[in-house]
């Protein structure tokens, strides 16, 4: 499948690289499929969930682990049911990165509100944790540089 993007031009994907999403995306309730591929910059690859019907929305992404070792999703069970699965061991985990400025101590990650994939249904959703310590912006690089002793 190839998809037209704002940022990248045309883009190539697999198939099994599209999901549903039946509410969309908080936010952007109308926009109810999205791509996954990644995009490689000096071999340094990143992720992108990108919309199929037009060239926007893209979101670059993450899983949550990379960037926040001890992620540990506390998933309510409606949003389990309705993601199709029995426990969160089934289903993919990616968080949307914000990079507002040129800093990367800027650069936050959404931990409260991941979007949440099933490979089995090829459905998504964003759910809300019940992790009540997990942020919407969750700093990365300046929480690494506070815990360092840094200012």
């Amino acid at each position: 499948m190839e998809l037209n993007t704002r940022d990248f031009g045309i883009v190539s994907v697999e198939e099994d690289a599209v999901y549903k999403f039946p509410i969309g995306l908080y936010g952007f309730e109308n926009c109810r499929e999205f791509a996954i591929f990644e995009k490689k910059f000096d071999d340094i690859s990143f992720l992108y969930l990108q919309n199929t019907e037009a060239e926007t929305p893209c979101f670059m992404v993450f899983e949550p682990w990379e960037l926040y070792p001890n992620y540990q999703p506390m998933v309510t069970g409606e949003d389990l049911k309705a993601s199709g699965v029995d426990t969160t061991e089934d289903l993919i985990f990616l968080t949307i990165a914000n990079l507002p400025g040129q800093s990367l101590e800027e650069f936050s990650i959404n931990i409260k509100s991941p979007i949440v994939l099933n490979p089995k249904t090829r459905e998504g959703r964003q759910v809300i944790l019940q992790n009540a310590d997990y942020k919407v912006r969750y700093q990365p690089f300046l929480e690494t540089k506070k815990s360092e002793g840094g200012r």
